[in-house]
């Protein structure tokens, strides 16, 4: 197990309460120098904040165009300073991914258990730990159209996590609709008046969009020597093995039972009671309806669930428009879960 935040001797230093100077306004803790990479998911949030407001005078159609270029610019950025990249759409499984990734770094190296990987943070703790960058993929415009890209040409650990694209839409729309600020539906051009059938099919982050993503970049991980593809509904059958495999790949093998530990302490009930109680203090993390169910990060983790919300002829629909457009080598196909 991982040792509990509060007593982590690299993370914070406790003021010595009891020799605490009387009339010394009392202190929980202190926060320890901060390090060159301490700054990093700091800045990248400054420089968002910078951007959202040297834009927000303009036109509307400005205005999205230079943030999602700024937006872009910052992912970029720490993908290459990062020791490994995990690639993904959202709604892709990636927080569960990175959960598990954590819960095997915190018994290794006795880590804070509520200190969810975040690029650099765990690295900070303990320089054995890699830098990873979690990049979403769908603000990488640039890199995306450009084969020739940096991104494609390193031959630092690359990730690819795939998922039915199906599933990933409706997410995406639960996502766009129930938990994302005005500020980033206006960025990604989401219509919160559309229905979810509509949005599926036609949205800014509906299936052509997520299908068009997902080949470009099964074409380019295929030709990087260091890059392999994880699907979601192969973690959720064998999520040992694939759990395995990834932090293998990123780092180093580990020991079977800290893979199974770190899978059983990351299950579905576990990982929803963690919201819950907002057990990461990560405000992305947390439901913005504690009564709304799909307002939770944490939802279902059901594998072809979307034919639940649509009629028969909505998902013969979708599934044809995945079968004749999807990259046949990813593995999704009419029935495949």
């Amino acid at each position: 197990m991982g040792t509990p935040l509060a007593s982590h001797p690299f993370q914070f230093k406790f003021a010595a309460d009891l020799r605490r100077p009387r009339g010394r306004p009392q202190r929980a803790y202190e926060i320890a120098p901060a390090t060159d990479e301490d700054r990093t998911i700091r800045t990248e949030k400054l420089l968002k904040a910078g951007i959202w407001l040297a834009t927000a005078p303009l036109p509307k159609s400005t205005r999205k165009r230079l943030r999602l270029k700024g937006r872009s610019g910052i992912e970029l950025a720490r993908c290459r300073r990062a020791d490994a990249v995990i690639l993904s759409r959202a709604k892709s499984g990636r927080t569960w991914l990175r959960a598990m990734i954590s819960a095997c770094y915190h018994e290794r190296y006795g880590l804070p258990e509520n200190l969810l990987l975040e690029f650099d943070n765990l690295h900070r703790l303990d320089r054995r730990v890699p830098k990873i960058s979690f990049a979403h993929g769908h603000a990488l415009t640039t890199a995306l159209e450009a084969p020739g890209h940096e991104l494609w040409q390193s031959d630092k650990p690359l990730v690819f996590l795939a998922r039915n694209p199906c599933d990933v839409a409706v997410s995406e729309y639960f996502q766009s609709t129930r938990r994302a600020s005005a500020y980033k539906r206006e960025m990604w051009g989401v219509d919160e008046a559309t229905t979810m059938f509509d949005f599926v099919m036609g949205g800014p982050a509906g299936l052509p969009v997520i299908v068009d993503y997902m080949n470009i970049v099964a074409k380019r991980v295929e030709q990087m020597p260091a890059a392999i593809t994880v699907r979601y509904e192969d973690m959720l059958a064998e999520p040992e093995r694939e759990l395995a495999r990834v932090v293998a790949h990123i780092d180093s093998a580990f020991d079977p039972d800290q893979i199974r530990r770190a899978v059983e302490q990351c299950r579905f009930d576990a990982m929803k009671q963690r919201e819950k109680d907002n057990f990461y203090h990560n405000s992305r993390l947390a439901a913005r309806d504690p009564d709304d169910p799909d307002s939770y990060k944490v939802r279902r983790a059901k594998v072809g669930g979307y034919r639940d919300y649509f009629d028969d002829a909505q998902v013969q629909g979708m599934e044809r428009y995945m079968t004749d457009n999807l990259d046949s080598r990813l593995g999704y196909s009419v029935g495949s879960d």
